[in-house]
């Protein structure tokens, strides 16, 4: 988990207009929400930040830069960022040392790989 918010946290940071800023965050609101979820799972007590997280999503979502950047070429976006998990499975794929491993990024690849070419 923690590569994942070492991710959102860098494309939060390198930012250079608002949309893309719009779009990290609301990426990092994702990720805050998935998490505060397993947490909540685990303990109640984490109910109230779960919510909050859902929330700050709803609140983000309503942004018109945000919703301008979501309808531009959504299509072209999400057929780029399949290619990009795609590729990193493959080179999961060759990391790999279970064989295991190793049979579920070559599938989760071909996969991958047949969004992308579905969308192009």
């Amino acid at each position: 988990m923690q590569e994942h918010f070492a991710y959102a946290a860098g494309r939060i940071r390198s930012a250079c207009d608002l949309p893309t800023l719009l779009a990290a965050a609301f990426a990092g609101l994702e990720l805050v929400e998935r998490a505060t979820s397993a947490l909540a799972e685990r303990s109640p007590a984490h109910a109230t930040a779960l919510n909050e997280a859902s929330d700050a999503w709803w609140a983000l979502s309503r942004a018109p830069s945000l919703r301008r950047l979501e309808e531009a070429e959504p299509t072209e976006s999400l057929a780029a960022f399949s290619l990009l998990v795609t590729q990193a499975l493959v080179v999961a794929t060759s990391r790999a040392v279970d064989p295991a491993d190793r049979v579920a990024c070559l599938q989760a690849a071909r996969h991958a790989g047949r969004v992308h070419d579905a969308l192009c």
